[in-house]
């Protein structure tokens, strides 16, 4: 096989489908090529929500135009691809989180979404078969809702190859090349294709192909894995989710509880763990006690790629090829409109405007070669403050000025230390998933070195080990169980000596070290072996390990302990 079209796309997933349908309604001449089968990856295993609620600034121009195109999909497409609109409930299991959520609902309010917060009543009036004790109130979207991924998916290239789309599944791309021509060669195990634009959207395996063209984009890819269970009478109509725990779960039209999440983690293997998948069972029957006794009737797991910032990177590489992935475990909802604007990019050459924020640009310089993927929601509020605008930081302790400047070359530095500057942090609480993902390789919020402390809508901060001086906790311990590292000048916990007697956790006075439940041990900072993950991860700058000459240190650490000081308080 040997052809030439207009438009050949790489990758049967959601964007590539909806590319390939639109482009066909332009006229274009267009080859998909899949390397398994349509929808077999992250698309046709998502968990179906069609949510402009808990998005980045970035993506909800997307959202709202995409939202917008999913009432009409069943009848344009010929197929009923089960879609609901009667809202998404993220779901509050902590009071350390309620002021969170309170906060970026009222920053998405100011971004003009319908959105609310709900308390726990009014939560558990909505859907009764919640545990109560167990829920501590929600943000609710009315106009997100959630349909089925693979119906939509398979409804696309369906109607695309009716149009005259050519589908050739089970092909695998072996090399991609750019010709003088002015057109791209697409070489695969079925022959070479002729395009004059080449589109990139293959999933987990898009770095691998751009690498080809000698472009290594900032792509890890994810697992995700989801469960389903028998069909059960009717308990909730919404889409759910638990922003802490990266948790999503609804109802299906035919009735079975599609559930997943909770545990997402760096992987090159799709297939699931029964760790993983325990994990979600258990927290999902904490929330609806009635699932405890539904059986399961499928389970799969899914690799989707991750950006450093948490959005897609959707841009050219060359003149002929554009590339778009990195959609970070939410990209079903978007998929359609993306899907449409890459037709017209192809179709007319002019990048969309609604593009710009995608650029690969936006990652040179700034963590390429260092960065922590973690497909949460949360990270995906990395690059955004989820302060309401105009309000300050109220009065917490600030760093010295002559902290944030340009670090001394290391010849002329002295020790190293963790600053934190309370008037930078944002709030997105990245910090915490680098700890987590660089301590245990899974991004979930638990087992926690450092925690963001909220005492007011404006104030908030990272709360960590300060590595005082006094090493308060080092002395108190009667076993042993904490050291002091010679190399990185912090305290290392010792598991197998620690007793959890907690005598150490009392003993700091800055919230330093905690007890870790499910561990049964005291955990703390310990640097990360000499290079923070949160400080390499906070991208307001809010943590940074500097070295600083002796003088500077001196002011620098007496502000430092103050400001966690000050902010532990709020605690307790």
């Amino acid at each position: 096989m040997d052809e030439k079209v207009d438009v050949v796309i790489i990758g049967g997933g959601i964007v590539g489908c909806a590319a390939a349908y639109y482009l066909t309604q332009r006229g274009a001449s267009v080859i998909l090529i899949e390397k398994n089968g349509v929808g077999s990856g992250a698309s046709g295993r998502s968990g179906g929500g069609v949510r402009q609620s808990a998005r980045v600034s970035a993506e909800l121009p997307l959202a709202n135009e995409s939202a917008a195109l999913f009432p009409l999909l069943s009848g344009e497409l010929g197929v009923d691809i089960e879609y609901v609109q009667r809202g998404n409930l993220r779901l509050v299991e902590s009071v350390d989180h309620i002021r969170p959520m309170q906060v970026d609902v009222t920053r998405q309010q100011a971004q003009g979404l319908d959105v609310r917060w709900i308390g726990q009543a009014e939560a558990c009036e909505m859907t009764p078969a919640l545990r109560r004790e167990n829920v501590f109130g929600a943000s609710f979207c009315p106009t997100d809702g959630h349909a089925n991924p693979l119906k939509l998916t398979t409804g696309y290239v369906n109607a695309a190859s009716r149009a005259g789309a050519k589908i050739i599944t089970n092909c695998e791309v072996r090399d991609i090349k750019q010709l003088d021509a002015g057109e791209a060669i697409v070489e695969t195990t079925r022959g070479d294709i002729h395009a004059r634009v080449a589109i990139i959207a293959a999933g987990a395996g898009t770095r691998a192909l751009c690498l080809q063209l000698g472009f290594d984009l900032p792509l890890a890819n994810m697992r995700y894995e989801s469960l389903v269970t028998e069909a059960m009478p009717p308990l909730f109509p919404y889409m759910f989710g638990v922003a802490s725990a990266d948790l999503f779960f609804r109802q299906t039209k035919h009735g079975s509880v599609h559930f997943g999440g909770g545990m997402v983690e760096q992987a090159n293997d799709e297939r699931t763990t029964i760790k993983n998948l325990q994990l979600a069972a258990e927290h999902i029957v904490r929330l609806i006690p009635m699932l405890g006794t539904a059986s399961l009737v499928r389970t799969w797991g899914g690799l989707d790629p991750s950006t450093p910032d948490g959005i897609p990177i959707i841009d050219r590489l060359n003149e002929n090829v554009i590339v778009a992935s990195g959609f970070c475990g939410h990209g079903f909802a978007i998929g359609p409109i993306v899907g449409r604007y890459l037709a017209q990019w192809a179709a007319t050459g002019e990048k969309p405007e609604a593009f710009a924020p995608f650029r690969r640009s936006r990652f040179e310089g700034w963590l390429q070669t260092k960065w922590t993927p973690t497909g949460s929601f949360e990270a995906a509020l990395a690059t955004e403050s989820t302060q309401v605008k105009g309000e300050g930081h109220g009065t917490a302790p600030t760093l010295a000025e002559s902290a944030l400047q340009t670090p001394l070359p290391l010849d002329e530095a002295g020790s190293k230390f963790l600053m934190i500057d309370p008037s930078k942090c944002t709030g997105c609480r990245m910090c915490e998933m680098a700890c987590s993902i660089h301590n245990y390789q899974l991004a979930r919020q638990t087992q926690l070195r450092i925690q963001v402390a909220y005492l007011s809508d404006a104030a908030y901060s990272p709360v960590m080990c300060v590595h005082c001086e006094e090493m308060f906790c080092k002395d108190a311990c009667p076993v042993d169980a904490l050291v002091f590292d010679e190399t990185t000048h912090a305290i290392r916990v010792i598991d197998e000596n620690c007793t959890a007697c907690l005598l150490c956790v009392e003993a700091c006075p800055y919230g330093g070290i905690t007890y870790a439940e499910d561990k049964g041990v005291v955990i703390k900072c310990d640097l990360c072996g000499g290079d923070p993950a949160c400080a390499s991860y906070c991208a307001p700058g809010a943590i940074r390990f500097r070295a600083l000459d002796a003088p500077t240190w001196n002011v620098v650490k007496a502000n430092a302990v103050e400001s966690v000081k000050y902010l532990a308080q709020g605690l307790r």
